[in-house]
C-alpha cells in the first residue's frame, strides 16, 4: 500500500513523504480554495456526471475531472501512488483517505461529502437500469391471447394494444400502447417493489393444447379505497416468464434489503 504523508511548513507550502523513509520534500505551491468554484458550483458539476463514465477514468482523469475541480489538486500525488481510479473513487471511504496520507480533517471532510453525492447517484443509476425489457403480445401465435388476437397478429398488427415492459431494480414499468386505429394517448404504469406482494408463474396450454406458453402473474397493491387495500393483478405472457420471474425476486429481494 503506497502512502503519501503531507505536512504543512508553516509558510503557506505542502510537503511530501512517502512511507517511513525520509525523502527530498516535494514542494507543492497550489492549495486548496486558490482557484476553487463555489460549494454550489461543485454540487452542481457532480451530479451532471455519469456514474458509468465515472467507472472508466483513468486515474490522470480522476485527478482532472475531480480532484482539479472540488480544489484539491494538491492531493493528486496522493491519489496517483493509490492507484485511484474512477471506479475506485466510488469505493473511497473516510479510512482510505486516512491510508492514503490525506490528515486533514477539514479535507477529507470536503472530500467526503463530494464522493456522497457521486455514490448517491450511482445508486440512484443503479436502480434505474434496465434488468429486462420485452413487449406482449409476445412474437408467435402461441403467445396470443385469443383467437381474435392471434388473426390480428396476422392480417393486422397495429390493431393490437400492446404492453412495453421493462424491469428495473426499483420496479417495475410498462406502456399501454392502443392500437393504432384508436385515437387515445398511450398510458404508463409503475408498479413500485414496495408494493410488490406476491408472483405465480403459470403454465398454459393454447389452441386445443398443442401449444404450452409460459405466463407470470404480478400481485401489487394499489391505491385504497374506503379504507381497504385494493389489490392489482398484471399478466406477463411471454417466452422469456421463466426469467423474468427470478429477476423480479432478485431485484424485490434487494430492494427490500436496501429499505430495511
Amino acid at each position: 500500500k503506497a502512502v503519501v504523508s503531507t505536512q504543512s511548513t508553516g509558510d503557506g507550502k505542502v510537503r511530501y513523504g512517502s512511507g517511513s523513509q525520509s525523502q527530498d520534500a516535494m514542494t507543492v505551491t497550489s492549495q486548496p480554495g486558490s482557484t476553487v468554484s463555489s460549494t454550489k458550483e461543485i454540487e452542481e458539476y457532480l451530479l451532471q456526471l455519469d456514474p458509468a463514465e465515472i467507472a472508466k477514468w483513468t486515474v490522470e482523469q480522476v485527478n482532472s475531472q475531480f480532484l482539479e475541480r472540488i480544489g484539491f489538486a494538491y492531493l493528486s500525488e496522493n491519489f496517483t501512488v493509490n492507484n485511484i481510479t474512477g471506479r475506485v473513487l466510488l469505493l473511497l471511504e473516510e479510512r482510505n483517505l486516512v491510508e492514503m496520507g490525506i490528515n486533514v480533517i477539514g479535507d477529507r471532510l470536503m472530500i467526503l461529502s463530494f464522493l456522497k453525492l457521486l455514490k448517491k447517484k450511482k445508486v440512484e443509476a443503479d436502480k434505474m437500469a434496465t434488468l429486462w425489457s420485452g413487449e406482449t403480445p409476445a412474437p408467435g401465435l402461441a403467445y396470443s391471447e385469443d383467437c381474435c388476437q392471434c388473426l390480428a397478429k396476422i392480417c393486422c398488427p397495429c390493431c393490437i394494444t400492446r404492453k412495453m415492459w421493462r424491469i428495473t431494480g426499483q420496479g417495475i414499468f410498462y406502456r399501454v400502447v392502443p392500437p393504432c386505429s384508436w385515437f387515445t394517448t398511450v398510458r404508463q404504469e409503475y408498479i413500485d417493489f414496495r408494493f410488490l406482494k406476491d408472483l405465480e408463474l403459470r403454465t398454459r396450454n393454447t389452441f386445443a393444447c398443442c401449444c404450452q406458453t409460459h405466463e407470470l402473474i404480478i400481485y401489487a397493491e394499489q391505491a385504497e379505497t374506503d379504507d381497504r387495500a385494493q389489490w392489482g393483478e398484471f399478466r406477463l405472457l411471454h417466452p422469456h416468464a421463466n426469467d423474468v420471474e427470478k429477476i423480479v425476486r432478485q431485484a424485490w429481494s434487494t430492494a427490500r434489503l436496501v429499505a430495511d
